[in-house]
């Protein structure tokens, strides 16, 4: 085997893994118990770890390909769109009565059309750029499933109702969908400098964190870190409209100090 080819296998590995996790979700799922759901929950989360080694491996080992790019798209329907639906629905959605039903399909069915539609956007978009992006236009799709992946672990750990579960996931869905295909910027983390400093605040940041889960709950404290990372996009959308309105209350202010 050529060293130099079989390279270009490694990223594809990662992809392939995502979705091998996605699918142990989905086959989770069926058994209809709180300890399947956090499983499934938990296989998601790994597919997502796996999904974000892949793009790292393939800049890493430059070895980046428009094959890997689609896989890696197909891969992140099923591991991201399909799989958290699927979690979703068995998890309190099937009670939903509403339509006979469809109402529940129809939430579950969004999710999964809008995070296809973000991979569209996000394949066609990079397709036209040169370079890596220093943000994501729109939630990205591993971020949406992870989060609602989390909803349901800690709606497992903590116990909650019936009633609490259903309200969570209800009010997350809707809400992922639209950050899927809005115009809201996320940091995307591909173009930061990894200087010492950096590399070492990363490091700490990350120890801590992991720490932080071992010694209290770990479904809890990763919720903390999914529902930071999804406010982002609204926070920088506030504040990027708050910058637009001072800049014009000043040019105002100029302007009639002019006349």
């Amino acid at each position: 085997m050529n060293i130099r080819k079989g390279k270009y296998i490694l990223p594809n590995l990662f992809t392939l893994a995502s979705i091998f996790f996605g699918l142990l979700a989905v086959i989770a799922c069926l058994e209809g118990t709180d300890e399947g759901f956090r499983r499934a929950a938990v296989a998601i989360l790994v597919a997502v770890v796996a999904d974000s080694l892949d793009g790292r491996v393939a800049r890493l080992t430059r070895t980046a390909t428009r094959f890997g790019i689609q896989l890696d798209s197909l891969a992140d329907v099923v591991s991201f769109g399909m799989a958290p639906a699927v979690l979703a629905y068995a998890f309190v959605l099937r009670d939903v009565e509403t339509w006979d039903g469809m109402l529940a399909a129809l939430l579950a069915f969004v999710f999964v059309a809008c995070g296809a539609l973000r991979l569209a956007r996000f394949n066609v978009m990079t397709l036209d750029s040169r370079k890596p992006a220093s943000s994501f236009t729109g939630l990205p799709i591993p971020a949406a499933a992870g989060f609602l992946a989390l909803v349901v672990w800690v709606a497992v750990d903590l116990q909650w109702s019936p009633a609490a579960r259903l309200a969570a996931v209800v009010a997350s869905m809707p809400a992922l969908s639209f950050a899927m295909v809005s115009t809201l910027r996320y940091p995307s983390f591909k173009e930061v400098r990894w200087g010492l400093w950096n590399r070492l605040a990363v490091t700490l940041a990350v120890a801590g964190v992991i720490w932080v889960a071992a010694r209290t709950r770990t479904s809890g404290v990763l919720f903390a870190v999914a529902a930071a990372y999804v406010a982002t996009g609204p926070f920088w959308y506030l504040a990027r409209l708050a910058k637009g309105l001072r800049r014009r209350r000043e040019r105002e202010a100029e302007s009639s100090d002019l006349d």
